[in-house]
């Protein structure tokens, strides 16, 4: 197959387009539509959000794919580099014209302050969800990945028996 992803992961959408799809199926009292970093730190500083298509396989005629398909193309690195590269340069020249730019910064830094009625502690801003004193866990344990005659596995270690211990 000669191109075999959709079309619509080669074509850009105006941002304001973007949004209203993605609101589209959201009840007006909703103001977010996920929960990631972004939903989090957009209330404290101007933010930036883009979306990049993951790589998504056209079916023959009468045939869908399993949505777990998707996902499986996310770990093949010739399908799922081509996204991380475009990312990478994409938040790159946001930053290289934020920061040679005065006026767009300033453009930035007034949207922030309209959305969140003036800023840190505005009419519209939301706080953090955690409280000031939340202590982080930095001691949970991430799973070991082993090679065993079954195949590839993980387990958690005890105390002690992680090198980061």
């Amino acid at each position: 197959m000669d191109k075999p992803y959709l079309g619509v992961c080669e074509t850009t959408i105006p941002p304001m387009e973007a949004e209203m799809k993605l609101r589209a199926d959201l009840p007006p009292s909703q103001l977010n539509s996920t929960s990631d970093d972004y939903t989090e730190f957009c209330w404290h500083c101007p933010t930036v959000r883009f979306y990049i298509a993951r790589p998504m396989l056209k079916a023959p005629k009468g045939f869908s794919y399993p949505a777990w398909a998707m996902n499986a193309l996310g770990g093949l690195k010739p399908c799922i580099d081509p996204m991380i590269r475009t990312a990478a340069k994409t938040i790159g020249a946001t930053i290289t014209d934020l920061l040679s730019n005065a006026e767009l910064l300033r453009n930035a830094q007034g949207e922030w302050k309209h959305r969140t009625g003036g800023g840190i502690g505005g009419k519209d801003w939301i706080a953090p969800l955690l409280p000031k004193d939340f202590r982080v866990p930095l001691d949970f344990r991430w799973p070991e990945y082993v090679t065993t005659p079954r195949g590839e596995e993980w387990w958690i270690p005890t105390k002690g028996q992680d090198s980061r211990t």
